[in-house]
């Protein structure tokens, strides 16, 4: 018998459970939302930088930032 496991390619090591529900979030967004056209470098900075004028941290930080490079990586790994 063989045993199949299954891995999924990202863009960076996760190791943190927020930013994997963010990047798995971010990845059905790109796919399946309602975002028009490739995120550029524009919509990746002036989110970053709403993160950072709310002070955003932490968990929340993580979750966010993990969202972002979920989107990125639609565009080089296709949708499983």
């Amino acid at each position: 018998m063989t045993t199949q496991v299954r891995t999924t390619e990202t863009l960076v090591v996760i190791s943190n459970a927020e930013f994997a529900s963010g990047y798995e979030k971010g990845r059905i967004w790109y796919f399946h939302g309602e975002a028009e056209g490739e995120p550029d470098d524009e919509y990746l900075v002036g989110n970053i930088a709403s993160l950072i004028a709310r002070r955003c941290s932490g968990d929340d930080l993580y979750w966010h930032v993990g969202f972002l490079m979920g989107m990125v990586s639609g565009k080089f790994i296709p949708e499983e």
